[in-house]
């Protein structure tokens, strides 16, 4: 048993979808959740700089006493997992595998269709993290750039998204594939209506990552047993309370508590002393 906190962190708050999902299987894990959203969207920086951020958060939360670092941001687990993984002690995990092997599962002979930011299209994770998996599978990747905005503005519901939704669809290759992958956290918040227009099976990746942490703490005899409800501390290095409400509220994450980091918090956290996730 162990009942330190897991540390999961994104560059805004699209990361908590992993997070209700985390809740959802492992209910009794406390967890602390970092989002950057000073520095939202990674999607547009550079891979060193993001590497920079990511290992910054993840010896921040090392700091504050976390048992494992799932980084829920797609971008970062593309580009900066490695990184981290030599940077830590902690075991770490990321998205993109669980979303490949939960394709697999799923497809059969035709293509697997991703949709994401441009920068995790253009860094081809997914492609190479499924064919790695399975050499003679085929991949059709769109960037989906206005996904992210129209689900921050909370217009999911609104009656121009289902147009939205066709116009990455219509031209597209998608059509041809037999399951599609979400490539953003934040697009689980639109899996119904890209689902429908879709008309195939849609990887539940927040459900399969979860299943992936619940694994890896099962091997390590790591889980919390206690009886009690996990709590959540959410920690945004700026103001978000709008776009954290969208969410938790689409969502019905139990947030315990939610507070502002500096980011000189992240820069240098080796200086501090250790603190609780709780305080």
């Amino acid at each position: 048993m162990n009942s330190l906190p897991i540390g999961v962190f994104d560059s805004g708050i699209g990361g908590l979808t992993v997070v209700n999902a985390i809740q959802e299987h492992l209910p009794n894990e406390d967890i602390v959740y970092v989002g950057d959203t000073a520095r939202v969207p990674y999607g547009s920086r550079s891979p060193g700089t993001v590497i920079d951020y990511a290992t910054q958060i993840a010896t921040y939360l090392e700091h504050l006493g976390v048992k494992e670092i799932l980084i829920a941001c797609n971008t970062a687990s593309a580009v900066a997992l490695e990184a981290v993984a030599a940077r830590t002690s902690l075991p770490v995990s990321g998205v993109i595998i669980p979303g490949a092997e939960a394709a697999l599962e799923l497809s059969g002979s035709a293509p697997i269709g991703v949709i994401a930011t441009r920068a995790t299209i253009t860094s081809d994770a997914y492609r190479n993290a499924i064919q790695d998996l399975s050499p003679a599978a085929e991949v059709v990747s769109v960037s989906t750039p206005l996904l992210v905005p129209l689900i921050e503005e909370d217009c999911m519901d609104e009656p121009f998204t289902p147009d939205i939704l066709q116009h990455y669809f219509e031209p597209t290759r998608l059509h041809a594939c037999d399951t599609l992958i979400l490539g953003c956290t934040h697009y689980p918040l639109l899996a119904d209506q890209i689902a429908g227009t879709f008309g195939k099976p849609v990887v539940d990746t927040p459900t399969a990552t979860a299943l992936t942490l619940a694994d890896s703490l099962d091997r390590r005899g790591a889980r919390n047993e206690s009886d009690k409800a996990g709590s959540l501390s959410v920690l945004l290095t700026d103001d978000a309370d709008r776009s954290l409400g969208i969410v938790s509220r689409r969502l019905g994450v139990r947030v315990t508590e939610t507070r502002k980091i500096d980011l000189s918090e992240l820069a240098a956290p080796e200086t501090r002393p250790p603190e609780s996730p709780d305080s």
